[in-house]
């Protein structure tokens, strides 16, 4: 199915370039395609993991070799599927989601394609112009919406290599028109900097809750209207904003994309019937409802005239400024680094809506001996967006 799609795209565009890389250079389709047939993959699994050029030119190795990928942030190690990817696996994804475990997600290319599709028609990508790669392609948003459109429908992606404003700024400066894809905490920052948006011709966030406070800024300060997206890595989106006008709620997520079907359970919580459902975990959890069309997510959702209203988030995971962090991982990194026994790990609200939420450790210990000798030594296996903003004794 990808070759055929694949081999298409070159012959009809293979001169153009499919990747503006940082430092103004161009790679062609015709380039991408022979790079990556050079590719000589080993095993049965190829790993996925570096900056956009790289991500894109194993993707499209794995696609064409019809090999497996498995997608690793750049701050991670491959996790080893539990189990083995089910037949006719495509794409990995390691993930923790909602649930706040980090596991393994397994998808067909036609369960990719569907989301990509899905995406391109309803927010007409194909007319936006360049998708700026600001955000990690590691995750799920930042790799539907820039690398996969280009690996199957020829939108080219342009690498912002870092995410701040003049990195973005020189990305962007080059195309008359740029689609760019964030999240809020990266919206604010951009928005309050000096970064000019005279060239978006569509601005989306997702990852969190995107508040009205910083909707209504873009629109009032900039004329640029963020439209809000929703979905999740299992399933990959669900639902956008696409009016042009300030949401009227804040919790509104927008309307069902066209292909998916919602439904809430008796607790309330979004159920999400797709073609762009994955096959399942590595390992499932008592009560999941994951696979064959399916995925029940641990969003709180109200249905209104069509529309999605997002109440609460029943997971385990902590969203940490659109990053999915689990609880075990950042306990278990805590205890080795300062020898302790217990710790427990859980969110809460922050008081900057655009992170979303903050990390609690809980520790079995004096709050005197919580001093900030023992938060390095304990913080020091931690990555930056791990470490606890507040720290609570529970002697």
């Amino acid at each position: 199915m990808f070759g055929e799609r694949w081999d298409r795209i070159v012959a009809e565009r293979g001169a153009q370039a499919a990747l503006y890389l940082a430092d103004g250079r161009a790679i062609t389709f015709r380039q991408l395609d022979a790079e990556a047939r050079l590719q000589k993959p080993v095993g049965g699994l190829i790993k996925v993991q570096g900056d956009v050029p790289q991500i894109m030119r194993l993707l499209l190795a794995g696609f064409l070799h019809q090999i497996p990928v498995q997608l690793v942030e750049m701050d991670r190690e491959r996790r080893i599927p539990a189990s083995p990817p089910p037949p006719g696996t495509a794409l990995i994804k390691q993930a923790v989601g909602g649930s706040g475990v980090r596991r393994c997600q397994f998808f067909t290319f036609a369960q990719v394609a569907a989301d990509v599709d899905r995406l391109h028609a309803a927010l007409d990508l194909g007319s936006r112009g360049v998708g700026v790669a600001a955000i990690s392609c590691a995750h799920s948003f930042g790799l539907t919406m820039t690398v996969l459109q280009t690996l199957l429908n020829a939108v080219p992606t342009c690498h912002a290599p870092q995410p701040f404003a003049q990195p973005l700024m020189d990305a962007m400066k080059h195309h008359p028109r740029v689609y760019l894809p964030g999240v809020p905490a990266l919206w604010k920052a951009w928005l309050m900097g000096d970064v000019s948006f005279a060239n978006v011709s569509l601005a989306i966030s997702a990852g969190s809750p995107l508040t009205l406070a910083l909707e209504r800024m873009a629109l009032e300060q900039h004329r640029l209207k963020i439209h809000n997206l929703y979905g999740a890595s299992e399933c990959g989106a669900v639902s956008w904003d696409a009016s042009a006008k300030l949401r009227e709620d804040e919790r509104d997520l927008g309307s069902l994309l066209p292909g998916v079907q919602a439904q809430t359970d008796a607790q309330g919580r979004l159920i999400v019937t797709s073609s762009s459902v994955g096959l399942g975990y590595d390992e499932h959890l008592p009560g999941e409802s994951y696979g064959a069309g399916l995925f029940s997510t641990s969003d709180e959702i109200n249905l209104q005239d069509g529309r999605l209203l997002f109440q609460h988030s029943a997971g385990a995971g902590i969203n940490v400024a659109g990053r999915k962090l689990s609880p075990a991982e950042i306990a278990e990194k805590i205890m080795s680094a300062a020898g302790l026994d217990r710790v427990r790990i859980r969110g809460t609200r922050s008081r900057d809506p655009e992170r979303c939420q903050d990390i609690v450790a809980e520790l079995d210990l004096p709050q005197a001996e919580i001093d900030d000798s023992f938060k390095i030594k304990a913080c020091s296996l931690l990555a930056p967006w791990e470490v606890p903003r507040k720290w609570i004794s529970r002697p």
